[in-house]
């Protein structure tokens, strides 16, 4: 409704305006009325199709000279380029209107413009950059409290947005604590601005509920409950869903968490909204967990990596580093031609004074005419050797930046393969290193082991003791567990306190003696601290790679994996600190993969077995 009401107001005004003048056609109060508007239908929806709109403002705006209103269209448009993903295009507009915001002087619409490109890196993961940004923001801030011709409303307004998105930015950091003070609104109430303060209110519970506190952000989640942002801006009604099923799962109301998170992920299917996918697929996980559904926790587990997975390829197409290459390149051949322009304007210029004196110097300065001419062409190779070096040292550059672009890619996918608590690789790796882990097992007589590891009780750990001694128990446990690996096996953080352990080359008697030592050697240690200091045991679960069936093909790795799982489950059910392995016959076994798995128990090995 109120964009059919914003349109019908502009066909009123041509319509009433058709004897009028262009001036008062296009007046400044019209157009900021107009702005107001589009600002306005902006905050339900980033909505494509106001983008004719915001372009036909923006050259109304510039046939009256308005920059601040063509800046603030730049930005909006902007912001509904990044929320579609299009980051090279918003990081231009965003620039574009810095570069206005700086012509004018315009310290509030210069800290608009940096808050829009701090918002950008924050998308982009360059938190290095996001903060030099804010820090930005920060001073002219400053110069804006002491400036005598800006109202406090302005003022105000930017402080709470510079605060909402610092507190933002140390959430993404893992600077909980820091967020959670940074968020607090201290009585600065902006008036008419009740959507931002409630955007503050939500990320300060989200900060609350990654330190587990629960109970402080339940009611700051009553308190944005009654904000009519909810209703209409779909991302932070997700939001505040994703936020709510949290506080469930962490007060132990795991019915409740799944009544709230489910009927919000299905609403962002076929959206852009995929962070807000994955986090409720994994609150979903992590509640069937809970409840004892195993096999549900499994499947939104799979879930929230497939999503989690495809954010980040987005992301990966999208770094920063790529538009930075591509925009200097742009500026770069945008300077060589304006120079290639200016040398034609000046031999054009050289020329026509050339004419001139040949016409009234002819017959007198003959050898005045040669003289010229020979400095013209001596002028003219200088120039070409100039421009030949010059192209030299661009193609150079480039390839430098390009060098560069390849190496910090390569950084990247570095640290995308990695567990940044343990040091261990990643489910990441895993699923990108896998055929090359497993090539091997296709020609070689001598099969690959997947053991699954998982801590015993590690929840009540980090119930009893905290998240930091849960932490620390997760950092021991890798390395005690790396000191009894062999030099060939490979060690995964699979997820949580689970592992995954892939020892190549190693059949299921030569596995049993490792696994049992691990088991062995974690029941014995101690782990934490010096201060608090407490014991663990674990659960293993193996199977052999590659396995093969009644119609000769052997089982694919993840089949395999699940076959592990499921003797993970049995020593978990069997009383924990234990281990099942999967121990088959050399033969195929003569049955399907459904019935290996409900027929597990006549081909498996324990440790109970061994023992007893």
């Amino acid at each position: 409704m109120m964009r059919i009401a914003m349109l019908a107001s502009w066909l009123l005004c041509m319509v009433l305006s058709a004897p009028a003048t262009a001036n008062e056609l296009a007046s400044p109060s019209v157009l900021e009325k107009s702005l107001a508007e589009l600002n306005e239908a902006l905050k339900s929806d980033f909505d494509l199709s106001l983008l004719p709109e915001l372009r036909a403002l923006r050259r109304d705006a510039q046939d009256i000279d308005a920059l601040e209103i063509v800046a603030q269209t730049l930005l909006l448009e902007g912001q509904v380029r990044q929320q579609y993903g299009d980051y090279q295009q918003s990081l231009v507009l965003h620039n574009d209107a810095l570069q206005l915001a700086i012509q004018r002087k315009d310290l509030a619409l210069m800290a608009q413009s940096r808050l829009a490109i701090a918002r950008l890196e924050m998308d982009l993961e360059r938190y290095t950059y996001a903060q030099r940004s804010l820090d930005d923001v920060h001073q002219l801030i400053v110069q804006l409290t002491n400036h005598p011709q800006k109202t406090p409303y302005v003022t105000q307004r930017l402080q709470l947005q510079h605060r909402l998105w610092q507190g933002y930015l140390y959430v993404l950091l893992g600077s909980y604590h820091q967020a959670v003070a940074t968020l607090q609104s201290d009585g600065l109430v902006v008036t008419g601005a009740p959507e931002l303060h409630d955007t503050l209110l939500l990320a300060r519970a989200w900060a609350l509920l990654k330190l587990g506190r629960y109970q402080q952000a339940q009611p700051i989640l009553n308190q944005v409950a009654k904000s009519n942002m909810l209703v209409r801006n779909q991302r932070m009604r997700l939001r505040f869903k994703l936020l709510q099923s949290m506080v469930w799962l962490q007060s132990g109301d795991f019915q409740q968490t799944l009544d709230t998170a489910m009927p919000a992920l299905m609403e962002t299917f076929a959206t852009r909204f995929l962070d807000e996918q994955a986090e409720l697929q994994f609150v979903m996980s992590n509640a069937y967990v809970q409840m004892g559904d195993y096999q549900q926790a499994h499947l939104y587990l799979k879930r929230y990596a497939l999503t989690k997975d495809a954010l980040n390829f987005q992301k990966r197409n999208n770094k920063l580093l790529q538009l930075e290459s591509q925009y200097a390149l742009a500026t770069q051949k945008q300077q060589l031609s304006l120079l290639e322009k200016d040398n034609a304007l000046q031999a054009q210029e050289i020329f026509r004074h050339q004419q001139i004196l040949e016409n009234t110097r002819l017959a007198q300065q003959r050898g005045a005419l040669l003289l010229i001419l020979a400095v013209a062409l001596l002028g003219f190779l200088y120039w070409r050797w100039q421009n030949k070096r010059y192209l030299s040292l661009l193609e150079e550059e480039v390839k430098q930046r390009t060098a560069e672009l390849d190496e910090r890619n390569r950084q990247l996918q570095a640290l995308s393969y990695s567990d940044s608590l343990t040091g261990l690789h990643n489910r990441h790796y895993f699923f990108s290193e896998a055929d090359k882990l497993l090539a091997h097992t296709h020609s070689a007589s001598q099969s690959t082991i997947f053991c699954l590891i998982d801590i015993d009780h590690f929840k009540q750990i980090n119930d009893s003791y905290g998240h930091a001694v849960g932490d620390q128990v997760l950092q021991q446990f890798a390395q005690l567990v790396r000191l009894q690996l062999r030099e060939q096996d490979v060690l995964i953080r699979w997820g949580g306190e689970e592992f995954l352990l892939v020892m190549p080359d190693t059949d299921v008697s030569q596995a049993q003696p490792l696994i049992e030592r691990i088991r062995h050697v974690v029941m014995q240690a101690l782990f934490g601290s010096d201060a608090q200091r407490l014991m663990c045991t674990c659960s293993l679960g193996f199977a052999p790679y590659p396995l093969r069936l009644s119609n000769g093909q052997p089982l694919d790795w993840e089949q395999v994996l699940e076959l592990a799982d499921n003797c993970l489950y049995q020593a978990k059910h069997g009383g924990r600190d234990a281990w099942v392995g999967l121990n088959p016959p050399a033969q195929p076994l003569a049955m399907s993969f459904e019935q290996l798995q409900q027929n597990m128990e006549a081909f498996t090995v324990s440790s109970t077995q061994l023992a007893g």
